[in-house]
């Protein structure tokens, strides 16, 4: 049997350590998804561009870190939600681990002010239940968080739960097999990170190259500013 808490610490390790280098050493490699360093431009600054809504955020039944069972849309409550699908064994250093580093990253942004830590939510749903477990992403959750941020870790009960948050989201994934026709370990994915207004709109989707710190922090700080003009 897989060695989950293993995996995991390893994966963080991984993830916290390349990108402590990249922004250390200022490098950029063609290789690396822009959120592993620094932008190469400077974005447009918070509260001057709009985020028209693109859709409502699908609901489905998943599973917190108690393994108790709860409503997507009741987690997200009124908050801005930042949301992502991720599994804890991705070996794509642009896909899951760049999306723990950027919302690990945009966690200790938003822990600098009260404002934004009352108003935000981070969360991380797996797309592989069956390693997955609420204990294994409890693990990864102990791992990953800091300070006072929100930052909600899940899974589902299965596959049947899972696919129609999957479908509903725009989510194709895809396991992967070995030569002999067994299922691997690794996931075929496409990386998508959303970012949900307090009306459960989707105002955002971040692929590979536009997830970033920088880039969600403005958008953050957009649609507060829109809703302190409301």
């Amino acid at each position: 049997m897989r060695d989950t808490t293993a995996s995991i610490r390893i994966a963080v390790a991984v993830l916290l350590a390349m990108s402590t280098a990249l922004h250390a050493s200022g490098e950029r490699r063609q290789v690396m998804a822009p959120g592993w360093g620094e932008l190469s431009y400077i974005p447009p600054a918070a509260g001057t561009y709009t985020l028209p809504p693109i859709k409502s955020a699908p609901d489905g039944q998943v599973l917190d870190t108690d393994n108790s069972p709860l409503r997507l849309h009741d987690l997200m409550g009124d908050k801005l939600v930042v949301l992502s699908f991720i599994y804890t064994h991705c070996g794509d250093a642009n896909g899951c681990p760049l999306a723990n580093a950027v919302l690990y990253s945009t966690q200790n942004r938003i822990s600098q002010s009260p404002e934004l830590v009352d108003s935000i939510r981070l969360i991380s749903l797996s797309f592989d239940p069956l390693h997955d477990t609420s204990q294994a992403m409890s693990e990864l959750g102990a791992l990953m968080q800091r300070g006072n941020v929100d930052w909600e870790f899940l899974t589902t009960a299965g596959q049947d739960k899972l696919q129609p948050i999957l479908t509903d989201y725009g989510q194709f994934v895809m396991r992967e097999f070995d030569p002999h026709g067994k299922h691997t370990d690794q996931i075929s994915h496409m990386l998508r990170v959303y970012l949900i207004d307090r009306q459960k709109q989707i105002r955002n989707i971040y692929g590979v190259s536009f997830l970033h710190s920088d880039l969600l922090m403005n958008d953050l700080e957009t649609l507060l500013l829109e809703s302190a003009g409301n």
